[in-house]
Order: C-alpha cells, then sequence, then structure tokens
C-alpha cells in the first residue's frame, strides 16, 4: 500500500480544483428583483396560506414542475434538506441502504440516518474523486434502496 500524501506518499491531485462559478447577470438579477420586494421566501411554519412560500417561490416550484413534467417540485432552504426529501421520497425504511460516496458532505450520510436506513460507502475515483461504478457495483445488494451521486466539484 503507498504512503499517504499527508505522511510523505506522492499526491493524487498535482493541480487546484478550477474555480466554478453559478452566477451570472440573469441570476444576479433575479436576486437584486427578490431583495427589493422584501419577501425572500415568505415561508411560515404553520398553516396559513404563506406555508407555501411567496409568490417567487411558488413561481419557482410551478416553473420546475412544468419543466420536468411532474406534479409537483418543491423548494428547500438547502441541499442537506433536499437530500433529506429525496431519501424520504422514494419510502426509505429502516434497515434499507443506501450507496454513498465517503469523499462528500456529511448530509450524503445522515440523509439514510434519518429514516434508519443504512448509508454504505462506495469508494471514488483518483482523477476526480466523483464515486467509482466498479466500486458501487461491488456494494450492490438485496437491500440497497438508492445511490446517492455526488458531482464534488460541480
Amino acid at each position: 500500500m503507498s504512503k499517504l500524501a499527508i505522511l510523505g506518499g506522492e499526491k493524487v491531485r498535482k493541480t487546484k480544483f478550477p474555480a466554478y462559478v453559478l452566477i451570472g447577470e440573469e441570476e444576479l438579477e433575479e436576486v437584486e428583483e427578490v431583495f427589493k420586494s422584501g419577501i425572500f421566501s415568505r415561508f411560515l411554519g404553520a398553516w396559513h396560506e404563506d406555508f407555501y412560500g411567496g409568490p417567487q417561490v411558488q413561481a419557482l416550484e410551478k416553473e420546475w414542475a412544468e419543466f420536468f413534467d411532474v406534479r409537483h417540485a418543491i423548494a428547500v432552504n438547502s441541499a442537506t434538506s433536499a437530500l433529506y426529501c429525496a431519501v424520504g421520497a422514494i419510502g426509505t425504511e429502516p434497515f434499507d441502504e443506501i450507496i454513498i460516496s465517503p469523499y462528500t458532505m456529511c448530509a450524503s450520510a445522515t440523509a439514510p440516518l434519518i429514516y434508519n436506513a443504512i448509508p454504505v460507502f462506495a469508494d471514488v475515483e483518483s482523477g476526480c474523486f466523483c464515486l467509482d461504478v466498479k466500486a458501487i457495483e461491488e456494494k450492490i445488494t438485496d437491500r440497497t434502496r438508492a445511490i446517492i451521486v455526488v458531482d464534488i466539484f460541480g
């Protein structure tokens, strides 16, 4: 077995990851419009007309549902919440297994745990640090419910 880079072994990654810019002029204009409105989400955590969010949130959900040709699209406050929703939406039950990457934010592992499922780590490819297809195949069992795939650097 080779030495870890931290212990003097050869580094796997020789160059820095490239910058990943997600925000362009169109996004900045939309954000500015929302800020000027003074209504960021209008979510209210109780049964009320604002329980489903404000007009921008509802418009986004409607547009996404139409784009993906699905009955519902739900906006959430974070990718962690989205993972929790997705794992629940597939009907995850206790002791189901969900294959995940060991090289990602902890939410990938905690999402299955919220439903008493078992996160199963598959290895990553050294060149991109994303899940290795062969490692995934080796981890699939009759208890595998899902695979959470992370594009680690976009």
